[in-house]
């Protein structure tokens, strides 16, 4: 199977999609806790569990992306070591 990414582009997704995962997990929980001093009040927004859900769906997200563009370094580096051997 070819890859569809470079090297560098799927490193770089790999990263941001790890801070990514860092930065909404983090958020999900802190709005499901409700967290005063997040919201600067309790009705700030009007549904913190609404809002906690939707930053646990980015955070699903950014894991697959973190798979899927860790599997296309993983291909471009299968590619690159089946060319040196045919050379």
């Amino acid at each position: 199977m070819k890859p569809m990414f470079s090297q560098g582009h799927a490193t770089c997704c790999t990263i941001l999609s790890v801070f990514g995962v860092i930065f909404l997990g983090t958020m999900s929980y802190l709005f499901s806790i409700p967290a005063i001093s997040l919201t600067h009040t309790i009705e700030d927004p009007n549904d913190p569990a609404d809002v906690a859900r939707a930053c646990m769906t980015a955070t699903f997200f950014y894991a697959f992306m973190i798979l899927f563009c860790g599997c296309q370094s993983w291909l471009n580096k299968r590619e690159e070591r089946s060319e040196i051997q045919l050379q």
